[in-house]
């Protein structure tokens, strides 16, 4: 038996479910981290571990540290705030009406959320390397990151900003279609 794509019972309906289990997880990661960060912070200040279970985990290099939590947090944020935007257009799946201007705004917003994250995750290492050599806390890694360019993420960032024109001009074809007698 074939699922359907709309309504209850649906892949929609079971994908809503998949966004609400991601949030979930990128909520749990983002605590995590900041607990990882809690016993690097610690373990770089007193030297001494403070759970000696933790010596695989604990981020030993402030560049590091800073780095790896900054950007885990900027992208579990992130991660949490397209969940949030995906749910209501599997909520409108779900209910058979996807081309709601709503959509719209969503998927340009999830586009828009994507490029701050690579932006940010970008600016951050960039700056984190260049203020912690200037001060000499780089340790041995070497004294400038130059950022990386994620390609396929910019690639989906622009084809999110096009599928939001689709859905906008598909709320407008719909509108129209419901003023024609």
């Amino acid at each position: 038996m074939l699922m359907r794509a709309t309504g209850r019972g649906s892949i929609s309906s079971f994908l809503k479910l998949a966004v609400d289990v991601a949030w979930v997880v990128a909520c749990a990661l983002l605590g995590f981290i900041w607990i990882i960060a809690a016993f690097s912070i610690y373990f770089l200040i007193t030297g001494d571990l403070l759970f000696p279970l933790f010596e695989r985990v604990v981020v030993s290099t402030p560049r590091d540290l800073v780095v790896w939590s900054l950007n885990g947090s900027i992208l579990c944020i992130g991660a949490m705030i397209v969940c949030a935007y995906l749910r209501g257009v599997f909520e409108t799946l779900v209910a058979r009406d996807p081309f709601v201007p709503e959509n719209a705004r969503r998927f340009a917003a999830i586009g828009i959320v994507l490029a701050i994250m690579e932006g940010a995750s970008m600016f951050v290492t960039t700056l984190a390397s260049l203020l912690l050599a200037g001060l000499g806390l780089a340790g041995d890694s070497p004294p400038f990151v130059f950022p990386r360019v994620n390609w396929p993420v910019w690639f989906a960032v622009l084809t999110l900003l096009v599928l939001a024109q689709v859905f906008r001009e598909g709320s407008a074809m719909r509108e129209e279609q419901k003023m024609t007698i």
